[in-house]
């Protein structure tokens, strides 16, 4: 673990392509070195503009350890998974999703667990309904479920709309 703390602080942040620029290449935006080397994480635009929906954000000293690995190419052990909580685990996974690193960055986050769930449970319910199962109280929790799905984004609005219009049809 001290091997660890040592690494961190013998860290340089340069940009290797360029020495001169203060920002390193990040998925599709860039990351700010000298932020990065102060402990906060702040993502720009290739123009330099900030980027709504990634806020500055004051690193804990696991995420920070995921963030270094990452930059200098290591490979992140699922101790340093383990070692970050729920809200980290859900921020570092947002973040690598709007950046476009989520196939390199893979952190398994709570609440995509839960929206994996509700997905799941929706085909299931969905399958049932095409198969002629009509009880109220499982369309009625179909009807929910699509809707928050599709007010979340995982489901589109036009295909919701056709599944509701579907249900109209079928007298539900």
């Amino acid at each position: 673990m001290n091997s660890s703390k040592g690494r961190q602080n013998n860290i340089i942040y340069i940009n290797k392509q360029d020495p001169l620029s203060k920002y390193i290449d990040f998925g599709k935006y860039k990351l700010d070195l000298k932020q990065l080397k102060g402990g906060k994480l702040q993502f720009r635009t290739k123009s330099g503009f900030s980027i709504k929906g990634l806020e500055n954000r004051r690193m804990s000293s696991s995420i920070k350890n995921v963030i270094d690995k990452f930059i200098t190419g290591e490979s992140i052990d699922f101790e340093d998974i383990n070692n970050l909580n729920d809200v980290e685990k859900d921020y570092l996974s947002k973040m690598a999703e709007k950046v476009g690193i989520n196939d390199r960055l893979k952190i398994p986050s709570p609440t995509l667990s839960k929206i994996q769930s509700d997905i799941n449970k929706f085909n299931i319910m969905r399958g049932q309904i095409i198969a002629g199962n009509d009880n109220k109280e499982m369309i009625k929790e179909f009807k929910i479920l699509l809707l928050k799905l599709s007010n979340t984004g995982h489901i589109s609005k036009h295909e919701a709309n056709e599944i509701f219009t579907m249900l109209l049809q079928l007298g539900y």
